[in-house]
């Protein structure tokens, strides 16, 4: 075991080392990728999101919350059996944006108002891109119809909603819970949301532009993108993606999106293997409640046929993507188990 931990310690060197060999051989290459990531970041991730995560950090922050807890809350604890407190972090969550559900749920579990079963359940459906980045910036700036923006947002959603009454159905009755919230007053949960949206997007942001340096360098085929980093996989190409496949890549999320996460899935305990396996379910749900979409709508799918010309999907293409996803899980689970622990 200990020889394994060596040998690991000592691969893990090599191809730290090794990356920065390559981005020193290939500076131009990173350095224009580099410059592709702050682009998006500013032209995609910053006005879709921040405003949002900002307005979802306050109303979780202030008395807004207490409103959305009134109206929604009896709703959750009986039919999904999640606390009242968790119905805000739910909304808000998946129509945020990607980084909204895990930040509002990991906020109410460190406050003690969720236990570890039910922030790992909420995180099993609480991930989407948001209506801002799916119907702006995806469905309006890249399929040119806002109509199919909607409808690749609501696959989305649809899936989360599935998962969410799957788990309703062996998850036990919600114990009444008395402990109080001490919600901010606007003054100050004003600041304190605007610092913890910008430090998530920050966060977000500088993953984004390492994986679009990298994504620069190795150049991988198109279908392989999205697997990696979803904005640059679906938002920088020439010919986008059958609605089908976009769907799915949108529910999964992508490895960079995963990695942003890794933090607040350590601080909820929850293991990164139980994510993975939920998002690629929601992944497969997006896809097929997409096609039935697209066959009651035709005219959606009639516009992405007629802006998506030289995207083949084959079976070699399909099966380089999975071994694509197995890799990068394969390094993923090799920083849970050896620094994050999580389990």
């Amino acid at each position: 075991m200990i020889v394994l931990k060596k040998l690991a310690s000592y691969l893990s060197g090599a191809f730290l080392f090794s990356a920065v060999a390559l981005f020193i051989v290939f500076s131009r290459e990173a350095r224009s990728g580099a410059l592709n990531g702050i682009k998006l970041c500013e032209s995609v991730i910053l006005p879709s999101l921040l405003p949002l995560l900002i307005i979802s950090n306050l109303i979780m922050k202030s008395r807004a919350h207490s409103v959305i807890e009134a109206v929604f809350g009896r709703a959750f604890e009986k039919l999904f059996r999640l606390p009242r407190c968790a119905s805000g972090a739910v909304l808000l969550g998946l129509t945020g944006g990607y980084p909204a559900g895990a930040v509002l749920t990991s906020d109410l579990f460190e406050k003690g108002l969720i236990d570890r079963g039910t922030a790992k359940r909420i995180m099993s459906f609480n991930f989407s891109g948001g209506f801002a980045f799916i119907i702006t910036a995806v469905g309006s700036v890249i399929y040119k119809s806002s109509k199919t923006g909607l409808l690749l947002f609501l696959s989305s959603i649809a899936s989360s909603l599935i998962i969410l009454a799957l788990t309703a159905f062996k998850s036990p009755k919600i114990k009444k819970n008395n402990r109080i919230i001490n919600y901010l007053p606007f003054s100050e949960a004003l600041p304190e949301a605007v610092e913890s949206s910008v430090l998530a997007l920050a966060f977000m942001s500088a993953y984004i532009i390492i994986f679009s340096s990298v994504l620069k360098i190795i150049n991988p085929p198109q279908i392989i993108m999205p697997f990696i980093e979803i904005t640059t996989g679906i938002c920088v190409s020439d010919n986008p993606l059958p609605l089908e496949y976009c769907a799915f890549f949108l529910s999964f999320g992508g490895i960079c999106i995963h990695f942003q996460l890794l933090g607040m899935l350590k601080k909820m305990k929850i293991p990164y293997s139980y994510f993975l396996i939920t998002r690629t379910a929601g992944a497969g749900l997006s896809f097929l409640i997409m096609k039935l979409l697209t066959f009651l709508f035709p005219q959606a799918a009639a516009v992405s046929k007629s802006i998506t010309g030289g995207v083949e999907f084959t079976s070699g293409n399909l099966t380089f993507s999975l071994l694509m996803i197995i890799g990068c899980a394969v390094i993923v689970f090799d920083i849970e188990n050896r620094k994050i622990k999580l389990i």
